[in-house]
């Protein structure tokens, strides 16, 4: 697989550049061959689409507070906690912002076609967020996933377009403004969860026939309605798992009301600020070339150590204060003032490496496969979605909240090795992956050739 950094080479569409590329050359706007596709970003987007598998386990199997809470399936000693603590220095928050930093990349490319015009750009942009919007609203009420983001892609995505036509310092310069209000979002939420739990803690220490205040009742309502809100009473597990168990009507019924209010209200408060401030700092990624592979070696081994380097450290130092103080829930990922540094530096260590490996020309195997899960990420990320809901709901085999951390992650290392299998023997015959296709097909307005000449 060989990557097309090249002078000379224009940006077109879906991830792809072409020589020479011109308004004359090209008849019709439509999606390019595989063999023009920047590998070393397919590549990278394999790693995310699959790593960030490594998070999304724990809801798909258990409860939705053993994401941040490891008391909750038990997960506080031996093996269990051992991979809590891994998952929590070495991928929570990193896979997603690497995930959101390649979408950005590959609107960038998009919307830079150099065969249109302005406003047939414009058009064929917005057609293409809305099938993506479309997919994401299938992803968390029909295929019953609630920890859906193509959804907030999309809409994130309608915003980017206002930014396309930026200088990598300026796109650098808002992702920098949006990830310092996120920041300050976190930090205030640390506060201000530390606050409440430390005044219900007041009232729950009352001598017996002391009644508390109402400020003091008010604390407590508010601290037992967040814990609720969160899934960590056992109530609320409870009421959880008899949905999840249960049939799809059930299912479509409990998921639907917390779908809902993540795409509205907890999006556009956290959500929609988060993603754009990933997105336009892959944008700027992508104009510097540090996703093409073409920086040099020194550059990438740079890059790994210093984000590996930090924000290792970082991510340890946080999980440890959250263990040490009782499982908190104002160090929880999320709450923690330092955890959008950690995530984003993570993330800039796994791109350093990733991309030193694609530079070098080491594991061409290894890079291949990968390639083919990323060039079939919006395919490999719903399989995880319908796979994973027919094993654990109560449509298909209701394995909901019956296995362990370390079967859980058996589990995904077994859909890992199936997805490369599948995206590797897919790709030697078709174009592009089953919803690629009809991705495409919807945005150009007509069906896509989908098998391969031979």
């Amino acid at each position: 697989m060989r990557n097309l950094a090249l002078p000379g080479l224009q940006i077109a569409a879906d991830g792809t550049m072409l020589p020479g590329m011109s308004e004359a050359s090209v008849a019709s706007p439509a999606p390019v061959s595989g063999k023009a596709r920047i590998g070393s970003l397919d590549t990278l987007r394999g790693v995310a689409v699959l790593g960030i598998l490594i998070v999304n386990i724990i809801v798909f199997g258990q409860p939705l507070g053993a994401l941040f809470d490891p008391t909750v399936d038990g997960a506080t000693e031996g093996v269990s906690f051992a991979l809590f603590f891994g998952m929590e220095v070495f991928v929570e928050g990193g896979m997603r912002t690497l995930f959101s930093m390649l979408f950005g990349a590959g609107l960038l490319i998009f919307m830079n076609k150099p065969e249109l015009s302005e406003c047939a750009a414009r058009s064929l942009y917005l057609r293409r967020i809305g099938v993506l919007i479309a997919f994401g609203l299938c992803n968390a009420y029909v295929l019953l996933w609630p920890g859906d983001v193509l959804y907030g892609y999309g809409v994130a995505g309608l915003l980017l377009f206002l930014f396309r036509n930026l200088s990598a310092r300026a796109l650098l310069a808002w992702a920098c403004g949006f990830f310092l209000f996120v920041t300050a979002i976190h930090s205030v939420m640390h506060v201000s969860v530390r606050y409440l739990g430390e005044a219900a803690a007041e009232v729950q220490a009352l001598p017996t026939g002391v009644e508390p205040s109402e400020e003091q009742r008010t604390s407590l309502e508010g601290w037992e309605a967040m814990l609720e809100s969160q899934g960590l009473t056992k109530s609320a597990q409870a009421e959880e798992i008899a949905a999840r168990q249960s049939g799809y009507v059930d299912n479509f019924i409990y998921g639907a009301e917390f779908s809902f209010f993540l795409q509205t209200a907890n999006f556009f408060i956290f959500g929609l600020w988060d993603a754009l401030a990933m997105m336009l700092l892959g944008m700027a990624l992508m104009k510097w070339c540090v996703f093409d592979a073409s920086r040099s070696l020194r550059f990438y081994l740079l890059l790994m150590l210093v984000g590996f380097g930090a924000g290792l450290p970082l991510n340890a130092w946080e999980t440890m204060t959250y263990v040490d103080s009782g499982y908190q829930l104002h160090w929880q990922s999320g709450s923690r003032p330092t955890y959008d540094m950690g995530r984003l530096l993570l993330a800039l260590g796994y791109i350093g490496l990733v991309m030193a490996i694609c530079r070098s020309g080491l594991l061409q195997w290894l890079q291949d496969a990968l390639a083919a899960v990323g060039r079939m990420a919006l395919t490999n990320y719903l399989m995880q979605s319908l796979l994973g809901n027919l094993v654990f709901l109560g449509v298909g085999l209701g394995q909901f909240a019956q296995w362990q951390r370390q079967e859980l992650y058996l589990f995904v290392l077994g859909l890992w090795l199936f997805q490369i299998v599948f995206s590797v023997y897919w790709l030697r015959r078709y174009r592009f992956g089953p919803c690629e296709w009809l991705w495409r097909s919807l945005t150009y307005g007509r069906r896509q050739p989908m098998r391969l000449p031979g």
